[in-house]
């Protein structure tokens, strides 16, 4: 299946606000992800195909970059999509020349930690109660590039 990445644009507004309150309750609004769109730190990338398959938005300073939220679609999981976008993805930071990465992630989210370590990153801290239930969560890192 042929994919792509593109950055997301006003018409991704309202299915960005979806997914991120549906799978991660952060009760997000439109003017927040018309607000982080023009940012020029943040970056929302789309993966489609013929429809939206999911989307990362990132923080990039310089030469690093913050995972804030990546989304597959519940129904394209286990399927190879995450590790596929994160190849993009990876290529795409690659030409922006950043260097490293980071993202955080629920220790109860196992099958993201499976991916995010199938993909190069390691654990480093433990950010203890960082979710709004008290969750910790794991941070991870990636080095990217070749020096």
């Amino acid at each position: 299946m042929k994919m792509t990445i593109r950055e997301a644009v006003v018409e991704d507004i309202e299915l960005i606000v979806k997914y991120e309150n549906e799978y991660f309750h952060n009760f997000t609004t439109i003017s927040k992800i018309e607000e982080e769109i023009n940012n020029p730190l943040i970056h929302i990338y789309m993966l489609v195909n013929k429809g939206v398959l999911g989307y990362v938005n990132l923080w990039i300073d310089d030469d690093k970059a913050q995972i804030n939220s990546l989304v597959i679609l519940k129904e394209l999981r286990n399927k190879g999509y995450g590790f596929r976008f994160f190849n993009f993805l990876f290529r795409k930071l690659d030409e922006l020349r950043v260097k490293e990465i980071t993202l955080e992630v629920r220790p109860s989210n196992l099958a993201a930690m499976k991916l995010y370590e199938k993909c190069g990153f390691n654990q480093v801290a433990v950010r203890k109660n960082y979710y709004n239930n008290g969750e910790d969560a794991l941070l991870m890192y990636k080095r990217l590039g070749s020096d």
